[in-house]
């Protein structure tokens, strides 16, 4: 049985040891797994990202509540020669309270694994992987401490910076005056990534004039700002009434961000906005070149991908040895499509393979509404490439599994769902051009689910 993912509103103090490196000096001081760590020099140790900082001083002075009900006070010189020794259980995740209007997760149909419905709200996750935060679970003692502890840089979806605004679009009374936080840790060192989840009607126009003006006042600290289209999908019923972004709309709205970047660029010599690859797409624009990217600071947010896929596949492509009779099908979202298809078309041209893409249309979230990779129905790649000549293999890109050990989709269908149904290989190409590349050249030592009759066949031989 899986270990249900752990949760919590609010953590409490202290972090729990789950085991004891022998030799240690935390062996050496009795630490047992099932101990907590409660305090560290007199902070309360929230987390494991708060013990790895306070840890690192060469006094220690540690509260310890071990298992049995007692309490421990020890006074520790440091050897930074050796760890402390100690593995601690796996933090809860901090759930978010918001009730945002454009909140995914509230889109979701009912049926879906529980573990698509967690609304993260984590200072921790922001730091470490970029996830994004409202700030909603962060007090006034949690924004001292990430200062004291510089957990920096900091990725906060910020939305609007009117509060009366950023209450209606977060449904939080509390959420509405956002400037103050972050001028607060803009003040202590703290850098910050900005998001802003666009929403027609709601916090563009004068609204998001407002925003970015009052955004770039927190530069140096303040790296990027980030303007992402809202998603919507066609399961909504009871939900705030949302405008769905048309080509139109990006278009026009492509011609006002451009100048506010050039404003930008001659104020403060950095463009400061970057703008989601969906926009440029969707208004029938050539991606911005990659010097119009900076250092690409939010990459990760779906933010020039495409750029650095081109480029990057455009390089390679040269030097990757593609056997001629490569013969499969390698499958997208409806929004990379086009890109993919002409990509490939060109490795077809140059090195005589037989590959063709596939962009599966997202039926099961709204075809005309969600069109990103990432979001694939397994039923809907399943009943698509139905009687379709696929050749010798199925490709489906990384972004379209679970990162982790379940590689499984959206809805749960996996890559052997998919060998099975259509008596093909499946191989999982990277998101990045390189990794793509490298799978097509070979692709057989890639095949991560085969055919049943293949592998009988296998262990016959």
């Amino acid at each position: 049985m899986k270990k249900a993912v752990a949760t919590t509103h609010r953590r409490k103090g202290g972090v729990v040891i789950r085991q004891v490196t022998e030799s240690s000096l935390a062996a050496s001081c009795g630490l047992e797994a099932g101990d907590t760590i409660y305090a560290i020099n007199e902070q309360v140790i929230p987390d494991s990202l708060s013990y790895q900082f306070n840890i690192a001083f060469p006094q220690l002075n540690m509260v310890i509540q071990k298992s049995n009900g007692e309490t421990w006070e020890l006074e520790l010189e440091n050897d930074f020669s050796e760890p402390f020794g100690v593995d601690l259980e796996e933090d809860p995740i901090m759930l978010c309270r918001n009730k945002c209007i454009f909140c995914f997760v509230d889109q979701n149909p009912k049926g879906y694994r529980k573990s698509l419905l967690i609304k993260d709200e984590d200072i921790r996750l922001s730091f470490m992987y970029g996830n994004y935060t409202t700030l909603s679970s962060t007090d006034e003692a949690e924004e001292d401490r990430i200062i004291r502890e510089r957990i920096s840089p900091l990725y906060v979806s910020v939305h609007a910076t009117d509060p009366e605004t950023r209450i209606f679009m977060l449904k939080s009374k509390k959420q509405g005056y956002i400037m103050p936080r972050l001028r607060k840790f803009a003040a202590g060192g703290i850098d910050i990534h900005a998001q802003i989840v666009l929403c027609p009607g709601i916090n563009d126009g004068s609204i998001l004039k407002q925003t970015l003006s009052e955004l770039s006042e927190l530069y140096p600290r303040l790296k990027s700002i980030a303007i992402v289209p809202l998603g919507i999908t066609k399961h909504r019923l009871g939900l705030v009434h949302l405008t769905p972004i048309t080509d139109a709309y990006c278009a026009s709205f492509l011609d006002e961000i451009e100048a506010v970047r050039v404003t930008f660029q001659k104020k403060l010599g950095d463009p400061l906005v970057y703008l989601g690859d969906e926009f440029y797409l969707r208004a029938g624009r050539e991606i911005p070149p990659a010097k119009a990217y900076r250092d690409f600071p939010q990459f990760e947010n779906g933010i020039g991908m495409i750029r650095r896929f081109t480029d990057t596949f455009e390089k390679r492509l040269p030097k990757t040895r593609l056997k001629p009779q490569t013969h499969g099908t390698v499958t997208t979202g409806t929004l990379f499509g086009p890109v993919l298809t002409q990509l490939v078309a060109k490795m077809n041209e140059d090195h005589g393979t037989r590959v063709r893409v596939r962009a599966i249309v997202n039926d099961s979230f709204g075809s005309d509404l969600i069109t990103v990779a990432g979001l694939v129905h397994g039923r809907d790649m399943m009943d698509q490439l139905a009687d379709e000549e696929l050749g010798d293999f199925i490709a489906i890109p990384q972004v379209m599994l679970r990162d982790g050990d379940d590689q499984i989709m959206v809805d749960d269908y996996a890559p052997h769902h998919l060998a099975q149904k259509f008596h093909r290989p499946v191989v999982v190409t990277p998101n990045e051009a390189d990794g793509f590349l490298r799978v097509l050249s070979n692709w057989q030592a890639h095949v991560v689910a085969t055919p049943p009759s293949a592998k009988t066949q296998a262990s016959a031989s």
